[in-house]
């Protein structure tokens, strides 16, 4: 697939649905109201694809605007981890994956404490205490968010189904590219090698035990 193919609307619209990104919760919260396209005979909230990549598309320009070393990119969800440090490998930004230490961005006493200029999390929820800390310290936030999220000490929304199996690892896949088109950092060489497939949490030993 060529790199105009893969950034059409077309082609990524549907790849957002393949993989579930468009798929919310049972609970909505009113503020994610905006986001959501439609309610499922089953209950199930729909988030409309056009706002999903909008945001990623304003997200990624936001990121570009700081230096790699600014960004901090926090997933405590185990459907993150795996996305998070790909994404952090291709960007540059910094990862924090699977615990959280209180006070990171807080108590500058600590080993792990860290002063970004943004923080990216792949769920307020999950990541409440990323979120808490960046908003003690003033630091903006950026948050993947489901239709049941709160977005109160948020920044900028990204509306998109954030505790997928797939959904997680397309959004960040999808962000990177962004994120490295925005910098003119995307060569056609590294657009060959950044696939979706490195960004999946693949457990190929457990699947053969």
């Amino acid at each position: 697939m060529s790199e105009g193919s893969i950034d059409s609307m077309e082609n990524i619209q549907e790849l957002f649905i393949k993989n579930g990104l468009y798929i919310g919760s049972k609970i909505k919260v009113k503020h994610m109201e905006k986001f959501i396209f439609k309610l499922r005979p089953d209950g199930v909230y729909l988030i409309d694809l056009n706002k999903i990549i909008e945001r990623l598309n304003i997200a990624a320009r936001f990121i570009s605007y700081y230096r790699p070393e600014e960004v901090v990119v926090v997933s405590t969800h185990v459907y993150g981890v795996v996305p998070v440090r790909k994404f952090c490998e291709y960007t540059g930004c910094i990862p924090i994956v699977e615990k959280f230490e209180p006070g990171t961005f807080t108590n500058p006493s600590l080993k792990t404490y860290l002063e970004p200029g943004l923080v990216l999390v792949s769920d307020p929820r999950y990541d409440n205490q990323a979120v808490m800390e960046a908003k003690i310290a003033r630091i903006p936030v950026i948050a993947m968010c489901s239709t049941d999220n709160m977005i109160s000490n948020v920044d900028l929304v990204i509306p998109v189904n954030n505790r997928g199996r797939l959904a997680l690892p397309y959004a960040f896949w999808y962000l990177a590219r962004r994120v490295l088109m925005e910098r003119g950092e995307l060569t056609p060489e590294l657009s060959e090698k950044l696939k979706p497939e490195e960004f999946l949490q693949i457990r190929v030993q457990q699947a053969k035990a």
